[in-house]
């Protein structure tokens, strides 16, 4: 087991192998604390992790940024008191030490036995009331906490903990507090930003929220009531913006290798030696048996790794010129990427995103990109359709609300074509999404929008479904927020 410095953590990045010590101060003397695994790291900065401590189990934060580690201690210990000051539950600090290198700072926090963040059982929870419960305990604290002038910044349902049938606030560094009750624009856009982390689909449910929050917050005006949802898309757009910036980089859920020869992305859920062998010759998966498609532009076959199954799509280069106008271009690939992450994030079913990798000649230079995605066992829209397996009123009413959260969020997808829909266990799937884009002006949107319409209808001309979605893709242009 390796006995690691500060300096060795910030060295390792977010790539800390468990289980490790680090030797600390202790009274005239030093003793090794071991972390037996981490829950969550910040590269370079701090890490929080589980360990042993007086034959007790612990939760351990580590600071160890470079110049900061002093200011980021104050900061959490500070948010601690503010908690405890206003009676807000919070896992008490049993120790507080520096490491025996003086390059970082220990706090040793009490481990919540049997405890559990309302993220995970939001997660597991399999009816709405107990989603809706969830959701009481967390409005309710927030509610508290905003009374008491208390807001987190980053605020989600990870920071949240039920242990005891009790709701603790998690992450002290997180907090900020002002004398009193927080003014009301404070108070709406910390309430907004956590209504914002949930899909577009629960905004049907915000003015239920917020009659809870009253009950234990503060008393909204009416105005502010009616105006609320325009907060939440405001905020969610924030996210969609914060969110992106880190689709690229190394993350808890992703993991980003930068070469000469490739640039990769995959989720870290499907690590495997098998894994391994297909980055290195992904090509060798494409059996002639299990293809989709063999076109000029991309290649798409279903594979397997281990015992799971997969969509693997490649970007073809199609000629010599297309290759020197896609050399200094994001790829294809990269685009899906970026858009299955936003769709999930807006609750808009797509099939999962595992893995995005780059051919690259010295490092910037992109030739054919390769993307693996979960594979959805369902036929497209129209087999579907036909068959019977789908029918056109639940279709409909589907294409209804993906358009109304494609409006909100000025999203055009590019390539209407009915082939790229998929209806599986009553939802409906989006696919073929490198053409995506998300506007920033709304006349570039409407422009994009009406193309998708457009496209859209061309594929129900002639057919018997023509009437009930050329009448539901006229109703999206005249109210398309619905």
């Amino acid at each position: 087991m390796d006995n690691l410095t500060c300096a060795n953590l910030i060295t390792m990045g977010r790539h800390i192998p468990t289980p490790f010590t680090i030797t600390v101060s202790k009274d005239q003397g030093e003793e090794e604390l071991r972390i037996d695994s981490i829950l969550r790291v910040v590269p370079g900065k701090r890490l929080i992790g589980v360990s042993s401590w007086n034959d007790s189990t612990v939760i351990v934060k580590l600071f160890f940024q470079r110049n900061h580690w002093k200011r980021n201690l104050q900061n959490d210990l500070g948010g601690v008191n503010l908690l405890r000051q206003h009676h807000i539950p919070t896992p008490d600090i049993l120790h507080q030490t520096t490491t025996a290198d003086l390059g970082g700072a220990v706090l040793i926090i009490d481990y919540l036995q049997q405890g559990a963040s309302l993220s995970a059982l939001f997660e597991e929870a399999t009816d709405r009331e107990q989603r809706e419960f969830i959701m009481q305990q967390a409005i309710k604290l927030i509610g508290q906490c905003h009374c008491g002038g208390i807001s987190q910044k980053d605020i989600h349902l990870d920071n949240f903990m039920l242990a005891d049938e009790r709701v603790y606030l998690l992450d002290g560094g997180d907090i900020k507090a002002v004398e009193g009750s927080l003014d009301l624009e404070t108070a709406t856009s910390n309430l907004a930003l956590f209504f914002a982390q949930f899909p577009v689909a629960k905004d049907v449910q915000i003015s239920r929220w917020l009659e809870y929050y009253q009950e234990h917050g503060l008393k909204l005006p009416s105005g502010e009531i009616d105006r609320f949802g325009e907060r939440v898309q405001l905020a969610r757009r924030n996210r969609l913006r914060h969110f992106e910036k880190k689709l690229f980089r190394s993350t808890t859920a992703t993991r980003c290798i930068r070469q000469s020869n490739k640039f990769l992305l995959y989720d870290r859920a499907i690590h495997s030696a098998e894994l391994e062998n297909f980055i290195a010759n992904p090509d060798s998966y494409l059996a002639s048996d299990g293809l989709l498609k063999a076109g000029n532009t991309s290649t798409v076959g279903e594979v397997r790794l281990g015992d799971r199954e997969f969509v693997l799509k490649r970007y073809n280069i199609k000629g010599f010129w297309h290759g020197i106008t896609r050399l200094m271009q994001p790829s294809r690939a990269h685009h899906t990427w970026r858009n299955s992450w936003m769709l999930e994030m807006l609750g808009i079913a797509t099939p999962h995103p595992f893995l995005m990798l780059e051919e690259r000649v010295l490092w910037l230079f992109r030739r054919r990109a390769y993307f693996l995605m979960e594979k959805v066992p369902a036929a497209n829209l129209i087999d579907q359709l036909e068959s019977g397996d789908a029918t056109p009123g639940e279709v409909v009413e589907s294409f209804k609300k993906l358009f109304q959260v494609l409006h909100a969020y000025l999203i055009s997808h590019g390539d209407m074509k009915a082939t790229n829909f998929i209806f599986s266990d009553q939802k409906l799937y989006v696919l073929d999404l490198d053409a995506m884009r998300r506007h920033k002006s709304q006349s570039r949107f409407d422009i994009a929008s009406t193309r998708d319409l457009a496209r859209f209808q061309q594929n129900w001309k002639g057919s018997e479904f023509e009437t009930v979605f050329t009448k539901m893709s006229e109703s999206a242009v005249s109210s398309p927020t619905g």
